[in-house]
């Protein structure tokens, strides 16, 4: 069966840079690459990164990063039967597209695997993917199984577009993502809540890692504040709780939200 994976990205080039490095170092190497860029500067593809290579455009909404939309361009721009969506952030395990292609004849669902954070410099120009190790953990949050083995779950709560694999007819069937949900937040607990109404399990494959290249953060993310506020506003519109609840009581104990989740209301405070 084919299989692309398919990438979103703005700014961040010397990330994409490495996931690329990955992907030429694969076992087994992709069909597709479509990358979707949502600033319109130039990328630079390696010619043997997968067979065939595909570079999109889209433009962002009010300043807005469009997640849902780009993923559902790039996901249908190619006719693969295996979907993989991946960060720009993310460098694949070697094994990686061989491990989402195994797991993903087998699963009837969404397929994710070990997401390992690198520590700030971990990246060398030569690295190898034993440094990588080295120079990671796995997040605490998230299954990993061994080598080897493909787990079956039921948090799809916790199958992360950061790393995820799934069928195309399995795409189709829910799909695709929700495309009002615009800029930070929401849109894969969302599509991971609907594969789950839709019948449609979760795996975790102990093979699939992923390495997650480290930059700057916000813990809370104060300055995707608008977008979260909204997209929780929505989420909670379309199945009946908050995602991001922690952020969500964070932005409130720091007066930036009013916010009363029994009482179902949520909203930036007018001097914001």
């Amino acid at each position: 069966m084919s299989l692309a994976v398919v990438t979103t990205v703005a700014g961040r080039r010397p990330h994409l840079a490495r996931q690329l490095e990955g992907l030429q170092r694969q076992t087994r190497p992709a069909d597709h690459l479509v990358i979707v860029r949502m600033d319109q500067q130039d990328v630079t593809v390696p010619p043997i990164a997968a067979e065939h290579v595909a570079v999109l455009d889209i433009p962002q909404q009010n300043g807005q990063l469009p997640l849902s939309a780009a993923r559902n361009l790039g996901a249908r721009a190619t006719e693969a039967e295996q979907i993989v969506f991946l960060d720009v952030d993310c460098i694949p395990g070697a094994s990686l597209v061989e491990a989402y292609a195994k797991a993903l004849s087998q699963a009837d669902g969404l397929v994710s695997g070990p997401l390992r954070y690198l520590e700030p410099d971990a990246v060398q120009d030569s690295w190898t993917e034993a440094d990588l190790y080295r120079h990671s953990h796995q997040h605490p949050a998230r299954p990993a199984p061994e080598p080897g083995e493909i787990v079956q779950d039921d948090r799809h709560e916790l199958a992360w577009t950061t790393s995820l694999g799934i069928n195309r007819r399995d795409f189709d069937r829910i799909n695709g993502f929700d495309e009002r949900f615009v800029g930070y937040g929401g849109e894969d607990t969302d599509f991971g809540i609907r594969a789950q109404a839709a019948g449609l399990g979760v795996w975790w494959s102990g093979d699939a890692v992923a390495f997650h290249q480290h930059h700057d953060t916000q813990s809370p993310p104060t300055r995707h504040l608008a977008a979260i506020v909204r997209n929780s506003a929505l989420f909670k519109q379309i199945h009946g709780w908050y995602p991001m609840q922690g952020w969500l009581e964070e932005f409130r104990r720091r007066g930036l939200i009013d916010f009363d989740p029994a009482a179902g209301f949520l909203r930036l405070r007018p001097d914001r």
